[in-house]
């Protein structure tokens, strides 16, 4: 097998997306083969100046000037292992060789686990490198930052490491450790940018524990409190260990958090996978991966059997027109004040420009497009005045539906029993991931409706979105009176606090029908209830029924300006742009 390497143009198919001479290059960031063998190539970290004057990059540029073959490139790493590999250590051995040989066209962190073990590799120079094999409860943090600290290198059953590992850091001058006792500090000898701790490692520690309450300077000073060591206090060879450990027993909804925080959740995030390892299941069943794509700060992670499912979700593979970036406001389309960073790998320095990023046309057909859109209306639009458009109110109503559909997920997420019960295993475990990815992509497109004003509204998006704008006020009363509305709901406060206030009464006594549509007439009842009932008199709408339960409420709507026209179409659907109308109003 003879892989070649990206040249950004295919002549034929692009293995990814399947386009016929596609333009771009095939950037592969984590898989799992048949064998259950996963790897996740993608946390670029950097060397010092010293070392990579001694043991450069073998990139294109090396290359020419030596007239030798480039190293490998991170984003070729899992084609290249998960085509050769059937366990972890067979790919760790190719990957290893490689180095060996050929070494590496840049720094990079990366992943190689199968059910019965897991190897963690750094290199931060051409071809020196060290892999260590993590423990089942190791924990720690890796933001583009070079993290095996101080390692005994006779520990061989769990650390592996180039042959001149100590010798070249010698030759550079920036070795830290104990040469006779073949103990070497790797993040204090070989890693670039030690002068500062990336804001993502100082808020994940503190995510973790919250005693920790530590900052950048705190971390630069004293390295051991992330990085991985395998040595104690007395020098003795211990079980590989961090000093991280978290205040509380670390669930799934922990692990999927850490990514929405705001450190780590960014407009530029493409994609993200976690790999969920059952090392007492069958292989077939031993890996759950866990994806996302796109801004994570308002987002769901779907779960997939990736060695059982025949094809991914098609909307994760539409392609769209590339966005297009300038500093000149455009005239049409949908567009958006922007930033755009770039980053440059020899100086670590990163560029801002301001300017407006122009959506693609068929951005709808797109998983990516649909939660990337999403995000960007929570995190840039703007109104006419310059002002945001989401208001807090309007994007934890947001992150509440995405929550909602998160913990649905767990629930929607087939079973090993039930697959190994059914005939038909892969058509079942792919049809799951599918339908799971198809209802994320059209709850985002519908949360987009929600912030654009268009979509409808239920009678329990009604008063939750009151209940937001109005601070979240807590009902003094515990006991609700309607059967229907869940304790557990995400709604269940604020239709608490509304019935208690008396703005809502529910469709029966013991009835309130939280999935029903909220009409046009139920939202001004609710608004006119919130703002006290006043009394109004007048001219009402034409279709009103001047004796009917919205009598009142409509004449209201009407003379505040809320509502406008010669009709009030009382049992038509509400939208959310008609009820922020009317809260509006209340707020005025």
């Amino acid at each position: 097998f003879t892989y070649f390497k990206n040249d950004n143009v295919y002549d034929g198919v692009c293995p990814e997306c399947g386009e016929e001479n596609a333009q771009h290059a095939s950037y592969t960031e984590f898989g799992t083969n048949e064998k259950g063998v996963s790897v996740s190539a993608t946390e670029t970290i950097s060397g010092n100046d010293a070392v990579l004057s001694v043991d450069p990059y073998r990139n294109a540029g090396w290359a020419a000037g030596n007239g030798r073959p480039a190293g490998i490139e991170e984003g070729d790493i899992p084609t290249v292992l998960l085509s050769e590999a059937a366990s972890a250590k067979d790919a760790l051995k190719l990957l290893l060789n490689i180095y060996d040989t050929y070494g590496c066209a840049d720094g990079a962190g990366l992943f190689i686990t199968d059910q019965n073990e897991s190897w963690y590799i750094e290199n931060c120079s051409g071809t020196q490198y060290v892999a260590i094999r993590l423990n089942d409860d190791l924990l720690f943090l890796e933001p583009n930052m070079a993290v095996i600290g101080s390692v005994d290198l006779d520990d061989t059953e769990n650390v592996i490491a180039s042959p001149k590992l100590i010798e070249t850091a010698k030759a550079a001058g920036t070795f830290q450790g104990n040469e006779i006792d073949n103990v070497i500090d790797y993040r204090a000898s070989y890693a670039g940018r030690l002068d500062s701790a990336d804001k993502r490692l100082v808020e994940g520690l503190n995510y973790l524990n919250s005693a920790y309450s530590y900052d950048a300077d705190a971390l630069v000073t004293d390295n051991s409190r992330f990085t991985i060591s395998n040595i104690d206090t007395t020098g003795a060879i211990v079980p590989l260990y961090t000093n991280i450990s978290a205040d509380r027993t670390l669930d799934v909804d922990d692990i999927l958090n850490y990514y929405k925080l705001s450190t780590i959740a960014k407009s530029g995030n493409q994609e993200i996978e976690i790999f969920q390892m059952f090392k007492d299941r069958p292989a077939e069943y031993a890996t759950v991966g866990w994806v996302a794509v796109a801004d994570l700060a308002c987002n769901v992670f779907v779960p997939y059997y990736p060695m059982l499912i025949d094809s991914m979700y098609e909307g994760y593979q539409a392609g769209t027109p590339t966005v297009q970036f300038t500093t000149e406001q455009p005239t049409g389309g949908l567009f958006y004040p922007y930033s755009k960073r770039s980053y440059n790998r020899e100086t670590g320095e990163i560029t801002t420009t301001d300017g407006y990023r122009i959506l693609p046309e068929g951005w709808e057909k797109s998983y990516y497009w649909s939660f990337e859109i999403l995000n960007d209306y929570v995190r840039y639009f703007e109104s006419a005045d310059g002002s945001k458009l989401v208001s807090d109110a309007d994007r934890q109503f947001v992150k509440t539906k995405l929550n909602e559909l998160q913990q649905e997920f767990y629930s929607d997420f087939i079973s090993m029993q039930t697959l190994q019960s059914s005939s038909n295993v892969r058509k079942l475990a792919t049809e799951n991931g599918a339908a799971m990815a198809k209802k994320a992509q059209q709850t985002a497109q519908e949360l987009i409706a929600y912030l654009q004003g268009s979509e409808a509204l239920t009678r329990a998006d009604a008063v939750y979105s009151l209940w937001l704008r109005s601070g979240s006020p807590k009902a003094k009363t515990s006991a609700c009176p309607f059967a229907d509305v869940s304790k557990d709901a995400s709604y269940y406060d604020a239709v608490l606090w509304a019935a208690e206030a008396g703005i809502v009464g529910g469709v029966s006594d013991s009835s309130f029908a939280p999935d029903a549509t909220c009409t046009r007439a139920q939202a001004a009842v609710i608004a006119y209830r919130a703002a006290g009932s006043p009394s109004v008199s007048g001219d009402g709408f034409a279709d009103a029924d001047a004796a009917g339960y919205y009598a009142q409420p409509a004449l209201w709507a009407k003379q505040i300006g809320a509502v406008s026209g010669s009709s009030f179409q009382p049992d038509s659907a509400c939208s959310k742009a008609q009820l922020d109308a009317l809260i509006g109003a209340i707020a005025a």
